[in-house]
């Protein structure tokens, strides 16, 4: 088994700092940097910060942690409904493109592509 040592001191004490100045976006940027030198993801090592935080009764370096994992679920929140509305809408346009083919009204046409288009234009906005 190779055991290798990565020292992430200068990001560990960047990321104290600004929690203490309470700057989200410097801190995520020394988390990025944690992952890159760690190769874990970020959740694990928000997990890992709090934990010592935690320990060590660091309470700005725990609060800033939390708070950035919260960000992140409120991230991976707000993809996942967007994801779901654009399949919702792909479902319906799908669904108006099967009702088009096999209809020969053209007043049912004319609505089933009005409908379609909605769809389009919905998924348009989430992108």
């Amino acid at each position: 088994m190779i055991k290798a040592e990565i020292d992430i001191t200068e990001q560990m004490q960047g990321f104290s700092k600004f929690a203490k100045q309470n700057d989200v976006n410097h801190a995520m940027d020394e988390i990025i940097l944690i992952c890159r030198k760690t190769m874990m993801p970020p959740r694990t090592v928000l997990y890992q910060i709090a934990e010592a935080a935690n320990k060590n009764n660091q309470i700005v370096d725990y609060q800033m942690a939390c708070k950035i994992q919260e960000l992140l679920d409120e991230q991976r929140n707000e993809i996942k409904r967007k994801s779901e509305m654009i399949e919702d809408s792909v479902n319906d346009a799908i669904f108006g493109l099967k009702e088009l083919a096999k209809s020969g009204n053209p007043a049912m046409i004319k609505n089933y592509i009005k409908a379609v288009r909605l769809d389009l234009e919905q998924i348009e906005s989430v992108l």
